[in-house]
């Protein structure tokens, strides 16, 4: 665990900070990506529920991925910081934001196979953010 710190021991909190910031920017950008359409047989025999919770889980592990470098480097500067100063305000929120956020979708994704959510999300559909919400739309009409 030691490599990580020193690896970006050299970043201000403030740099860190800034870098996650433009990358979650460039990230959002992506999200106008259009998806039309997910031809798999799996995917095709779940339920409209089940669809739903699935394009979001993809949704957020195509944000996920793109940001993660720099949520990294953030996260280390932040331990650094506390390591340094002994507040831990900072850091106990950078957690809490990133935690998880339970709810039906995430229910739903937790009784599904993950083996096949990790297939589509590593698939060059998903594997970058989409337009999730315009992709749900087409797919599940309401």
């Amino acid at each position: 665990m030691l490599l990580p710190i020193v690896a970006n021991a050299g970043f201000t909190l403030e740099e860190a900070y800034q870098e996650v910031n433009q990358q979650t920017a460039r990230c959002l950008k992506m999200k106008n990506r259009p998806v039309d359409a997910i031809q798999d047989i799996w995917f095709d025999l779940l339920s409209s529920d089940q669809k739903r919770a699935v394009i979001f889980e993809l949704s957020k592990r195509a944000m996920d991925r793109c940001t993660l470098e720099k949520r990294e480097k953030y996260s280390w500067a932040l331990v650094k910081q506390a390591g340094e100063t002994g507040d831990l305000d900072s850091l106990k929120d950078w957690i809490s934001l990133n935690s998880p956020i339970e709810g039906k979708a995430q229910s739903i994704v937790k009784s599904l196979p993950e083996e096949e959510i990790n297939r589509l999300s590593l698939s060059d559909d998903f594997y970058y953010p989409f337009d999730s919400i315009a992709l749900r739309d087409k797919l599940i009409p309401e």
